[in-house]
């Protein structure tokens, strides 16, 4: 999936890993049965969450780091948030250890693999305004 900017606690950097909606009716093997009232009625995504985007640009590049965020279990940080909090997406860009690409990453796998990115707030001037 994709890169957005989520409404959560502020404004934070998250990887969308899906959208879903919860059933209105599930069977449990007694038959088809309502849902708690308490369930959520709208779309919902599934995110993994980025670090906090550091408090100053690069000097270099204008642009906020940010890292990906990780349990004491090695699981990626996440939460079930609903989609209208999405506000935009966003452009990460790989932060590389040693100023060269890695030979195994590709765009299929950068977000995998590599573990600290800046945030591209010159994609356009909505970005710009937004992300700082």
């Amino acid at each position: 999936m994709s890169n957005y900017l989520v409404r959560h606690l502020g404004t934070q950097v998250g990887r969308v890993r899906g959208i879903f909606c919860l059933p209105q009716k599930i069977d449990l093997g007694l038959g088809p049965q309502d849902t708690p009232a308490s369930w959520p009625k709208v779309p919902l995504a599934y995110v993994e969450w980025y670090s906090k985007q550091q408090p100053e640009a690069d000097r270099q590049t204008g642009m906020y780091t940010i890292k990906t965020t990780w349990n004491s279990e090695g699981v990626p940080l996440g939460a079930v948030v609903p989609l209208s909090e999405i506000c935009q997406s966003c452009m990460l860009i790989p932060k590389y250890k040693d100023s060269r690409a890695e030979v195994d990453w590709t765009s299929q796998n950068v977000l995998d693999k590599c573990s600290s990115f800046v945030i591209n707030n010159w994609q356009h001037m909505y970005a710009y305004q937004t992300i700082w």
